[in-house]
């Protein structure tokens, strides 16, 4: 029951709070001002609340004035029952209950729900870990300034507590003792709740205090209204002209829009005005139609975000992607939160507010909900666009731009203006038996297209087992031949080259493991991420970004295809067994899309992240963290409000994957879906083929990591860095970076196959290349110097590791400059007769060293760059463009190259 009130009255909250804390941060990537930013828009959310309860508080206390009088006579003259009766009477012929004293605790009611919002939000919020802010040391601490012997003082609750005190003299002036005492011990009340908190909680409670107190200054000025605009439009201004620098205009665009309500105001205020009063003069006439027009619209805009759009989206999927998820069976229950979500957002707060106001305001909302049903519905079924795919857990998987051509900006502007304009005319001409019937015929709609999807959905599931959607046992997906040849590319997506020496020395027993091997840490890639890196690494220098950017005869998606099927058709075509486990982004997409390889019956794509993390966690006897559910949950609701805005505002409800960043446990669940691939790689591998084999493995351990427990760098789930054992790890700089960790882990595991290799005979005879997609980031730059301030270095150092066959003796370090796309000639060089491309026809070699000069030119632009939907899909979107001679570490061997309608210039 607990968590249906929390679901329905305090996660919409929670969700408002997270999207405020991410924009503030987005903006000014501090996380103390984020954590202001939360409390300024926190109470500029409850101003109107805080004026009704400022308006109850006083008229309670006029009453109080007005019959202490005669209170204080009947106390004085009438004892017992008959007091209690004589008390009863006075308060009947004054029209007064003493229940009504509680309208006095109703400014400090509203805050409480809003507390416990913030509370949960802060006290979840990773990102505040380890974060100084001021003479704060860690957001995710007490702050603990200073010691008085072993008691540690905690400073900032002991501020926000006179703060409290202040604006409560200020604000309690002139009032009776037991409204200060009340105020006072609330304040007592919150230092000792508050004191051994997460400063970063204590200090959004302190800022609240601040801008209470400054909210009680105003109510002295003259005119506060007028000079709370004014401070406001300033604001405004500023803010926009910011958001609008750091932001694209689309994303910018909720914000620059409020800005200019603001700034605005008392001229569409004197509109709103005309409009409740002239063109709604029948809703404010009747409270009947008003009510219950706010009520159906309320209510429909709640079952459509909450249980029509999320079950179409449901029905539409593959069956079984909502079915037995984490603790939860049944699909519906997704509804079901999601219902309870939206009813709280759209139905549950609006009415606790619409009730509070008069009759206008009032007429206000009930018209805005009702205009706002009609829009929503026009936006979700009749401009839904064509954003590709969704994940269960509503991410949309292609690399697709949310931004609307400007044919269909001008259509949706047009119609939803020309809706509104005839709602406003129907309002006019007092046709309420129209509007009436519009509501009555779209509610009824709402509930019965919600009833339909909820039993197609119950009827789909009942046809779905649940060892249906489990692996329940490890069968091999990759094979090898012992007396023939074997090919083995393995792909760690953004293994950093520049930690592989380190790693090493911190575990020496691995040499044992990788003998043969040699480490190239002069390697360089072609972009710093893996849709930039991984085509020229699958697919050789004619699928860097640059040579695809001068293909322009086929899409973008096309050409990607290629490269991470070209090997394995090579292979297959000179009688090898091809296998390509988790190719990244087939068909630019981010779900498992392989049909591009249909047709080859020798080439076996395989989908392995993830499938082995429930027997992971069993046999580990670890528990499996409710990630899944948890990002469904709270996602639902952000699929229904994209839906139901105008398609020139999706960008901005979409930004970032809705507004939010993932949590360390998230971070964590991820690490563990490739990890345990990882670990089960002997289980996965047979030794049986009987035909040559090219194997094509990528693996993203070492880009979603987590903290790992040394010295066998196992997981530690929940994800903390206080839980591993630091003082078993020798390498001061890395102690306690996640990447290190995650890379430690993969090579660990990936040693221990590779000792199952040579058990099983198959280790000689078998040309290994490890090599990554791209590098990693460092706060501390490794290299000598920045050639520019868009992309570090580190981010172009991916590794590369080579066994060759029957190779022998101790891992060995090789200087020459090498790259990410040398790795398909490495692969064939020696083993096919005809390594040609079957897609362009040209040969597959090894290039020498100024050659790969030549050719190695560098994308420094950024991952949405490469969206299909930039310059139609064909090409790149020109950014900075780099390259390098020599070593790769050197500022001075790196030179930005520039270019004009697709043409490398001379310096």
């Amino acid at each position: 029951m607990s968590n249906f009130f929390y679901t329905l009255i305090i996660y919409p909250l929670y969700q408002i709070i997270e999207v405020v804390y991410r924009v503030f941060f987005e903006i000014c990537k501090n996380e103390g001002i984020s954590i202001i930013g939360v409390s300024i828009a926190v109470t500029l959310l409850c101003l109107p609340l805080y004026a009704v309860a400022e308006n109850w508080q006083q008229i309670e206390r006029n009453t109080q004035k007005k019959l202490a009088p005669g209170i204080e006579r009947i106390k004085k003259t009438f004892k017992g029952d008959e007091q209690y009766m004589m008390l009863t009477t006075f308060y009947r012929q004054n029209h007064y209950h003493p229940m009504m004293a509680l309208r006095s605790s109703f400014g400090l009611l509203i805050q409480i729900p809003f507390f416990i919002a913030a509370y949960s939000y802060l006290s979840n919020n990773h990102d505040i870990i380890g974060k100084s802010f001021l003479f704060i040391n860690d957001l995710g601490k007490a702050d603990a300034l200073f010691s008085i012997g072993n008691f540690p003082v905690n400073v900032l609750p002991v501020a926000m507590t006179l703060i409290n005190i202040i604006a409560g003299a200020i604000y309690t002036k002139g009032f009776p003792v037991k409204e200060k005492i009340q105020i006072y011990g609330m304040a007592l009340l919150f230092l000792i709740i508050l004191y051994g908190s997460p400063s970063g909680l204590v200090l959004y409670w302190t800022m609240n205090n601040v801008f209470s107190l400054v909210k009680n200054i105003f109510y002295k000025l003259k005119n506060p209204i007028k000079v709370f605009w004014i401070m406001m439009s300033i604001f405004a201004g500023f803010a926009s002209v910011f958001v609008f620098a750091k932001m694209n205009p689309f994303q910018a665009s909720p914000v620059i829009l409020l800005a200019v309500m603001i700034i605005t105001a008392p001229i569409w205020l004197r509109g709103v005005h005309f409009i409740i009063t002239d063109v709604l003069k029948d809703l404010l006439d009747s409270n009947q139609k008003r009510t219950g027009l706010f009520i159906f619209s309320a209510l429909s805009i709640a079952i459509l975000t909450g249980i029509v759009i999320p079950s179409f989206l449901i029905t539409a999927s593959t069956a079984g992607d909502y079915a037995y998820i984490d603790n939860y069976t049944t699909p519906l229950y997704f509804v079901y939160n999601s219902t309870l979500q939206c009813m709280g957002l759209f139905f549950l707060w609006p009415a606790a507010v619409y009730f509070l106001f008069g009759k206008k305001i009032q007429t206000g909302i009930s018209a805005v909900f009702f205009i706002g049903l009609i829009l929503s519905l026009i936006n979700a079924f009749c401009f839904q666009g064509d954003y590709g795919n969704v994940s269960p857990e509503l991410v949309f998987t292609e690399h697709k731009s949310f931004k609307p051509s400007m044919m269909m900006f001008l259509i949706n502007s047009a119609v939803l203006l020309g809706t509104v304009i005839f709602i406003l005319f129907l309002f006019k001409k007092r046709l309420f038996i129209a509007i009436n019937a519009l509501s009555s015929i779209v509610f009824i709609a709402m509930a019965g297209l919600s009833f339909i999807n909820c039993i197609r959905i119950q009827n789909d599931f009942k046809k779905i087992e649940k060892n249906e959607l489990q692996i329940t046992d490890i069968k091999p997906i990759i094979n090898f031949s012992k007396t023939g040849k074997n090919v083995l590319i393995f792909m760690l997506d953004r293994a950093a080259g520049y930690l592989i020496e380190d790693a090493f020395a911190e575990c020496p027993e691995m040499s044992e493991q990788y003998t043969g091997f040699t480490f190239y840490p002069n390697t360089i890639s072609f972009g710093s991420w893996t849709i930039q890196g991984a085509p020229g690494l699958y697919g050789g220098y004619e699928y860097t970004p640059w040579s695809m950017n001068h293909r322009r005869d086929i899409p973008m998606q096309e050409k990607h295809n290629q490269a991470l099927s070209m090997l394995a058709f090579m292979f297959e075509n000179e009688g090898f067994s091809s296998y390509v486990i988790d190719p990244p982004y087939p068909n630019y997409d981010t779900t498992p899309v392989f049909s591009f390889f249909d047709g080859h019956t020798d080439v076996h794509p395989v989908e392995a992240i993830g499938k082995y993390s429930d027997i992971w966690y069993t046999q580990n006897n670890y528990e499996k963290l409710p990630i899944k559910s948890m990002l469904i949950k709270r996602n639902f609701i952000w699929f229904s409000l994209f839906k139901i805005v105008p398609p020139v505002l999706r960008s901005a409800v979409h930004y970032q994957d809705w507004w939010s960043s993932p949590t360390a446990t998230e971070s964590v669940s991820d690490f563990i879906n490739r990890y345990s691939v990882l670990d089960f790689l002997p289980k996965l591998t047979a030794v049986n083929s009987d035909k040559d084999c090219f194997i094509f493995f990528d693996n993203e351990s070492t880009h979603d990591t987590g903290y790992c427990q040394p010295p066998e760098y196992t997981p530690i789930v929940r994800g903390g860095v206080s839980e591993v054992q630091l003082d078993l790890i020798k390498n001061e700089r890395w102690k306690e970076d996640r990447g290190f960790h995650g890379l430690l882990a993969s090579l660990k595991r990936i040693g221990e196959w590779l000792e199952f290799l040579k058990e099983n005979d198959v280790y000689d005879n078998t040309r290994i290349i490890i090599v990554a997609d791209h590098g990693s980031n460092q706060t501390s730059p490794l290299f000598d110097g920045e050639p520019t301030e868009k992309r570090n270095l580190e981010w172009f150092n991916p590794m590369l590791m080579v066994k060759d066959f029957y190779a022998a003796g101790t891992l060995k370090q090789d200087d020459t400059f090498m790259t990410q796309a040398d790795t398909p000639a490495l692969a064939v060089t020696d083993v096919l007769k005809n390594p040609i491309n079957p897609f362009t026809g040209n040969e597959i070699k090894l290039l020498s060293t100024e050659e790969k000069y030549k050719n190695t030119i560098i994308s420094f632009s950024k991952a949405n760059a490469v969206r299909s939907t930039v310059n139609n899909g064909y090409k790149i979107q020109d950014d900075d463009w780099f390259t390098v001679t020599g070593s790769i570490f050197k500022k001075d061997n790196w030179k930005q190259l520039k270019v004009q309608n697709d043409v490398l210039l001379e310096e």
